[in-house]
């Protein structure tokens, strides 16, 4: 019984003591007004590691590694590529096209800083992320609405998948063939256009250059120059119409027949409004067709077979040289002249005491000279 007694003293002392000790154990708190802090991201160049820039190649295929060289044009249905590393201290990355999600595309078939469109859902169909760790590619296709872009500008702002902050600024550049950088800014308009005078801050310099070439809405044609000097536009030797009631044989062949001591001008327009039907035969400079000669370079070749009173003979391979000159733009090859007249100046002038086949006489196998071939120009 005094045993009893003494355990029920003890456990009655214990459960005192643990009470006590319960209603003195506060645990003291405090936190942060604010959330942990990482850095922000930034985009580089991937080729040439140049901080908020970014390398842009153009291809004709996906992989976006080898541009075909600044000779060529780029063309509907190449690709544009967009390089960087994003780098960030914490090592947070853009797994999921953050960047490409804010990617908008503009083009401007002038040199202004205002005609600008977007063509961002236009290109959307094909725009295409991936990233290995840091380094990230987007690449779309140019489509036809890109067709005659002098410019294509871009804007895109760099962004991670996560971290806090997982945005910093944008890029803003309004010329993907500039050697400019880009502006980098904090925010970005709604619809804000491209900032003048800049760049990707990294072309490759073998990029295609503009403006973009389509086999659909780029169009050429080939001109006679009248007497004063100034090209007759109504008639394309390269696209005839129907020869008009009332006009003679031998006045029709004036105007539509390449002869000896003729001079021959080419021209290339760009369709802007996207109407690629009907005819094209000629420039509508009255309308929204623009004309972009001075934009090429040109090549003029003899083509086909020579006629069979001059031999039946095989156009030769090389260019012509003799004859050509240049009135678009300086030393692009855009005109021609055909036999011993005098290539520039206003009235056409025959060059004294000299044949019209003796021009070409180490240029071909016949006797007639280039009588009896067909012309062609190639514009690049």
């Amino acid at each position: 019984m005094k045993n009893l007694t003494i355990k029920k003293v003890a456990l009655g002392l214990f459960l005192a003591g643990y009470a006590a000790s319960s209603a003195y154990a506060v645990d003291i708190v405090g936190e942060t007004v604010n959330q942990i802090q990482g850095n922000a991201p930034v985009i580089f160049a991937k080729d040439h590691d140049i901080e908020r820039a970014i390398t842009i190649r153009i291809t004709e295929d996906t992989a976006g590694n080898t541009a075909p060289g600044s000779d060529k044009k780029a063309k509907v249905g190449d690709y544009i590529h967009i390089w960087f590393n994003l780098k960030d201290s914490d090592g947070d990355i853009d797994s999921t096209g953050e960047i490409k999600d804010t990617l908008r595309v503009w083009i401007n078939r002038t040199n202004d800083n205002v005609s600008w469109t977007n063509v961002t859902s236009d290109i959307s169909s094909s725009l295409t992320y991936n990233n290995t760790g840091e380094e990230g590619h987007i690449y779309f296709r140019i489509t036809e609405a890109m067709a005659g872009a002098v410019k294509v500008g871009l804007q895109l702002q760099e962004k991670t998948t996560f971290g806090n902050p997982n945005v910093n600024e944008w890029l803003n550049l309004a010329d993907i063939w500039s050697p400019q950088a880009p502006q980098h800014q904090e925010t970005i308009g709604d619809d804000e256009k491209p900032a003048p005078d800049t760049g990707p801050g990294d072309a490759d310099p073998n990029n295609p250059v503009g403006p973009i070439y389509s086999d659909e809405s780029t169009k050429i044609g080939i001109f006679k120059y009248k007497t004063d000097g100034t090209l007759d536009m109504a008639i394309n030797l390269s696209n005839l119409p129907a020869q008009p009631t009332g006009v003679s044989d031998a006045d029709w062949a004036k105007r539509t027949v390449p002869q000896y001591g003729d001079r021959l001008g080419a021209v290339v327009w760009q369709i802007t409004d996207g109407n690629t039907t009907g005819d094209h035969s000629l420039p509508n400079t009255a309308g929204t067709d623009r004309i972009i000669t001075n934009s090429y370079n040109f090549s003029w070749y003899l083509y086909g077979t020579s006629s069979a009173n001059t031999g039946s003979v095989a156009a030769p391979a090389d260019a012509l040289t003799t004859g050509v000159y240049s009135v678009a733009g300086t030393n692009i090859g855009d005109s021609i002249a055909l036999g011993a007249v005098e290539a520039a100046g206003g009235n056409v002038a025959t060059i004294a005491n000299t044949k019209h086949n003796s021009l070409y006489s180490t240029l071909t196998t016949t006797k007639a000279g280039i009588q009896g071939f067909k012309l062609q120009v190639i514009a690049r």
